[in-house]
């Protein structure tokens, strides 16, 4: 996603949530208004006796958290080389080289290992990005749901 893109979303959604907020108003709805989109359809939906979109968040945030897991062992290994390269300077022995080495034949050895932790990050990005999808057509569901109510 580019940053045209990410910028046209931001926009659309600050005006659905400018409209929603003089739906609410307009027609006296007992419904919080929030300053978040995803807080507001949360609302909406509750007025509405609904609770899909408030699954989706979970489960999108589930999934976040499982590829942040997942991250975890490679960043620590990026840290690790960052650190190691100005750990001298500072009196630590740290032989980088050995390290890597060890590391390159565990993953030569484990091959089957690594390709399904690759395999699994892949999968878990991809239904973060279809659930992110659902969430969005969720949100104009939602939105279109209660502009027909109040018609």
């Amino acid at each position: 996603m580019n940053n045209f893109q990410i910028l046209s979303e931001s926009l659309d959604n600050a005006e659905l949530l400018k409209k929603l907020h003089h739906a609410i108003d307009e027609h006296h709805l007992p419904i919080n208004s929030k300053d978040d989109l995803n807080d507001q359809i949360i609302e909406i939906e509750k007025y509405l006796k609904e609770n899909e979109f408030c699954n989706l968040l979970e489960k999108r945030k589930f999934v976040n958290l499982g590829t942040g897991v997942l991250a975890l062992p490679v960043l620590i290994y990026c840290i690790f080389l960052f650190g190691s390269r100005y750990a001298s300077n500072f009196g630590f022995n740290i032989d980088a080289a050995a390290v890597n080495h060890t590391l390159f034949i565990g993953i030569i050895n484990y091959l089957w290992i690594v390709i399904i932790y690759a395999l699994l990050f892949v999968g878990l990005v991809v239904y973060f990005y279809k659930l992110n999808k659902q969430a969005n057509e969720k949100i104009y569901s939602i939105t279109n749901k209660l502009f027909d109510r109040l018609n």
